[in-house]
């Protein structure tokens, strides 16, 4: 089985003989500086300009070799900081009705762009513009051009990793695609982008055709200079490939083997980031085993059940503290809300909070509602009210309601 992350450093080593020692140097500029944005963030600034350099910043470190481009991203970042008044930076470009002014990266605009959606669909409003930044996807054809564009990188011919603006890109169709509410917002209200029905066929289409028929997941593939195209399983592409559509995908056995076999390895070519679990990971992975529950053999189903219970336990006893906080890990999340996020979510989709017996085991968990009212008063306490914190928040009142 191929080591998709050694595979991608060597790649780099050879476009960039000095690779290694560049990133080490430009992650140590890069963390104090998000360590700022927390404090600032902490602070009850939303701090949205200097949230997406920071992003942007991260992507350059992670998925390319462009040493330049983060020197100066790292340079803005920098002065960014020095004003917290950035709340114009949440809002909707009039010129050609994007998200994200501060990106440069369309990948990342199309990100923001999913994210505000969500938000206007869920409070029934318009966007105020036309969303004429799409036009790179704006018809089948284009939008399977880029796709195919993206899906194969060539890193030591060019130091770019191109898996990150893939499954940005995907992420988004899905839920354009296959998210009903999301589906009925763009056919409704968005100006300037046609989601038509034989736009969302295309998409199905290349989207099942991206499938590895061999381990059932997604992921980007890599074109060597010596073995050829090696294709990578992806555990956060894969997910939402499956969640976004409802568990109706094919070939579940293989995506079942597949998920318990990469356990140990790293993300996002398996569960482990650091060396050891995330929240993040446990969600995604405990909801594709959901997803798929009835499609496989009762051994399967007990060797994922005994993964979860490993990282609940992992989740309850090493990433939070006593008092009912998530422990941040700034070099996977970009907010402290995001901690508690997924934190959250994981423990929602394990049916830790509930009081019938959740999907995976036989019984409930006695302790989840305290817990659920715990956290509560944590973020509370906390003052944590960006976006993801909120989002948090609502699901912890979902299921145990308002805690005094």
């Amino acid at each position: 089985m191929t080591d998709f992350s050694a595979l991608i450093t060597e790649q780099f080593c050879a476009f960039d003989q000095n690779y290694v020692a560049q990133q080490e140097s430009y992650a140590g500029k890069l963390a104090p500086l998000q360590d700022k944005l927390i404090a600032a963030q902490s602070a009850g600034n939303s701090m949205a300009a200097s949230d997406q350099k920071m992003i942007e910043s991260k992507w350059l470190l992670l998925y390319t070799a462009n040493w330049k481009a983060l020197d100066a991203k790292l340079a803005d970042f920098a002065k960014s900081l020095e004003n917290p008044d950035q709340d114009w930076a949440e809002k909707q470009v009039p010129s050609d009705g994007s998200w994200g002014p501060c990106y440069d990266q369309w990948f990342l605009k199309v990100d923001a762009m999913i994210d505000a959606v969500n938000t206007l669909a869920d409070a029934g409003q318009a966007p105020e513009y036309p969303f004429l930044f799409m036009e790179p996807i704006a018809t089948p054809d284009k939008m399977i051009a880029w796709l195919e564009s993206q899906k194969t990188s060539r890193i030591y011919a060019d130091g770019l990793d191109r898996r990150d603006a893939l499954g940005a890109v995907t992420a988004t169709l899905s839920q354009m695609c296959f998210k009903s509410e999301i589906r009925d917002y763009f056919q409704t209200y968005v100006k300037g982008f046609d989601l038509t029905e034989d736009y969302i066929t295309a998409y199905k289409n290349w989207l099942d055709g991206w499938q590895n028929d061999q381990s059932g997941y997604w992921g980007g593939w890599f074109e060597t200079p010596d073995q050829g195209v090696l294709k990578s399983n992806d555990l956060s592409l894969t997910f939402h490939n499956i969640s976004y559509q409802h568990g109706k995908v094919d070939l579940w056995p293989q995506i079942f083997d597949t998920t318990l076999a990469i356990r140990d390895d790293a993300y996002p070519f398996g569960w482990k980031h650091n060396g050891d679990f995330n929240n993040h990971n446990n969600y995604d992975v405990t909801k594709i085993f959901e997803l798929g529950w009835d499609k496989v053999d009762s051994d399967t189903q007990n060797a994922a059940s005994k993964d979860i219970g490993l990282v609940l336990d992992w989740c309850l006893n090493k990433s939070m503290t006593p008092d009912g906080g998530f422990i941040d890990d700034p070099t996977f999340y970009n907010s402290v809300g995001a901690a508690y996020y997924y934190g959250v979510s994981f423990l929602d989709q394990a049916g830790y909070f509930g009081t019938t017996a959740p999907f995976w085991t036989d019984k409930p968990f006695p302790d989840g509602p305290a817990l659920c009212c715990k956290i509560q008063k944590k973020m509370k306490s906390e003052g944590l009210d960006d976006d993801e914190a909120k989002a948090a928040m609502e699901k912890l009142v979902d299921a145990c309601g308002n805690c005094s």
